[in-house]
């Protein structure tokens, strides 16, 4: 039992002491001095009032004595009651720590082992009397002795729960992780005089979730080998666009970093950027190398890829809008782009981006029907369309890579 219940249990037999005291001095104190008023009244003779004087005393003892003795008896009998409730709740107390498969132990502010249930010494493989001796420093791994301690002290400092995962060494001698919950117990002035743990077996479940991770690294390089292949595979319908998607990837991964996006908002812009084009796999080959201008009908079929390139990832479960960047990476910021005619922040950030890199690689390089224009040209077009063409923003963090050196990786097709 704890010292709080212990004060508390022993504060109410001295409260109805006092009430049964207090309630016995009034009654005495009026019996005596009304009754020797009445038979002052009553009686002249004082011989007899003598005698009946000694009788009504005699009778206020009895009387007296028989309501104390079983006062006594009521308040005896009651504590008794009080007593057995309390010992039964803590048998029932310990018998649920103990069918708990969890660990559970009551340390001291110091670390000392003061209870615990059935749980931790089989875990353990220590007996209680050894346990009795134990402190946390014999039991956690050395390891994780000092994250265990300082878990310790600030719940003592503190007063509040707090958690801790450390590994415990087993009866076999192994060590195993566990979480560690560990909240104060007060005492009757609400200084923390006990601290209660709880541990939770982390140990599978941390060898599942490196599992998980495997599995899903494994994952990752299996979707960034395929996107690999639908790149090579969209850039080998023409010389002059091989190394295309990857250049307009590494500019835009460049400009992303540039403008501080977030790590999972630029993986899902790599992806978009390395398959950008892939709706020209619906575009016949003729007119994609045609080393003349397109006619107008050809030029709408050209632009037709940004739709096809849409259609065909809608249905791929990426966990980013690749296919939605895809569709936009040929919209313009002032809605003059195609195919929605969309503009300003209704286009995805990741497609403003794409957009901005397109058009830098395409000028850079050679084209069936023109020479490459440079670089000078390109970032000429990207200050003349700044805030009308193009996401002043975007614009912006590509001409500053390209002053801090940039350049466009060799592609080995």
């Amino acid at each position: 039992m704890s010292d709080r219940l212990r004060v508390i249990s022993s504060r109410r037999p001295l409260g109805a002491a006092a009430v049964v005291a207090g309630t016995y001095a009034v009654v005495a104190t009026a019996y005596i001095v009304l009754s020797d008023q009445l038979l002052g009244l009553l009686v002249s003779d004082p011989g007899l009032l003598v005698e009946y004087g000694t009788i009504k005393g005699t009778v206020f003892v009895l009387t007296t004595a028989l309501g104390l003795f079983a006062t006594w008896v009521y308040l005896s009998r009651r504590e008794e009651r009080e007593r057995h409730r309390r010992i039964s709740a803590q048998q029932r107390l310990g018998d649920l720590a103990n069918a708990i498969p969890n660990p559970l132990l009551v340390l001291s502010p110091e670390g000392r082992h003061l209870e615990w249930n059935a749980a931790l010494e089989t875990l353990t493989g220590l007996p209680a009397e050894r346990l009795a001796q134990a402190t946390i420093s014999d039991l956690a791994h050395p390891d994780d002795l000092d994250v265990a301690a300082a878990a310790l002290g600030r719940v003592v400092q503190t007063g509040r729960p707090d958690s801790v995962d450390a590994r415990i060494i087993t009866a076999d001698g192994s060590a195993r992780l566990y979480r560690w919950h560990g909240a104060a117990v007060h005492d009757a002035e609400g200084r923390t005089d006990r601290i209660a743990v709880v541990g939770v077996d982390l140990t599978d479940l941390k060898a599942i979730q490196e599992e998980l991770q495997q599995s899903v690294l494994r994952a990752k390089d299996l979707l960034r080998q395929t996107v690999g292949t639908l790149t090579v595979a969209v850039e080998k319908r023409g010389a002059y666009t091989a190394g295309h998607e990857r250049r307009v990837t590494a500019l835009s991964l460049a400009i992303a970093d540039e403008l501080g996006i977030s790590a999972e908002e630029r993986e899902g812009l790599e992806y978009a950027a390395s398959l950008h084009d892939i709706g020209e796999l619906a575009v016949p080959a003729d007119i994609l190398v045609r080393p003349s201008r397109l006619s107008p009908s050809e030029f709408e079929i050209v632009k037709s890829h940004a739709e096809h390139g849409y259609e065909i990832l809608r249905s791929v479960s990426f966990p980013w809008p690749v296919a939605d960047i895809i569709r936009q990476h040929h919209e313009r910021f002032d809605g003059s782009g195609y195919p929605s005619g969309l503009k300003g922040e209704e286009i995805r950030r990741e497609a403003r981006i794409i957009a901005v890199a397109d058009v830098v690689e395409a000028m850079c390089s050679h084209r069936p029907y023109r020479p490459a224009l440079g670089k000078d040209a390109a970032l000429a077009e990207l200050r003349d369309g700044r805030a009308s063409r193009y996401d002043p923003a975007v614009v912006d963090a590509c001409l500053t890579v390209w002053r801090e050196g940039f350049e466009f990786p060799a592609v080995i097709v």
